[in-house]
């Protein structure tokens, strides 16, 4: 009969370790998903900059006569060429303003640039 005693002694907190471990897992896994979303919509964010900048550049360089072709369309391959599109592409006297938009699997993002042509022909 010893061997019927020692189960009924069984502490009730025992196993709970193993619980603790599993919450504090997840938990620590949807903390570092949530970062790596958050770095991944900035390296987004930081792409589509850049790329509004240099069709923008493109654009104004165009202007001048640094580059042959017309300046938005320029722009838009630039974009295009970047993995963006370009929304709206303006020209204001000799002032360029491009907006692009990148997308990725779960974020779209938009960004806006101008550039100036100096000495535009």
């Amino acid at each position: 009969m010893p061997s019927q005693d020692r189960h009924l002694d069984l502490d009730p907190d025992q196993g709970s370790v193993g619980l603790v471990l599993a919450g504090l897992i997840a938990t620590i896994s949807l903390y570092l998903t949530g970062l790596g979303m958050a770095h991944s919509w900035l390296l987004l964010e930081v792409r589509a900059q850049l790329v509004a900048d240099l069709a923008a550049i493109a654009a104004a360089d165009t202007m001048t006569g640094i580059i042959a072709g017309i300046p938005c369309e320029n722009a838009r391959e630039i974009a295009a060429g970047n993995g963006a599109s370009l929304d709206s592409c303006r020209i204001v006297s000799e002032v360029v303003s491009i907006r692009v938009g990148k997308q990725d699997l779960l974020f779209e993002v938009f960004a806006s640039a101008e550039a100036v042509a100096m000495g535009a022909m």
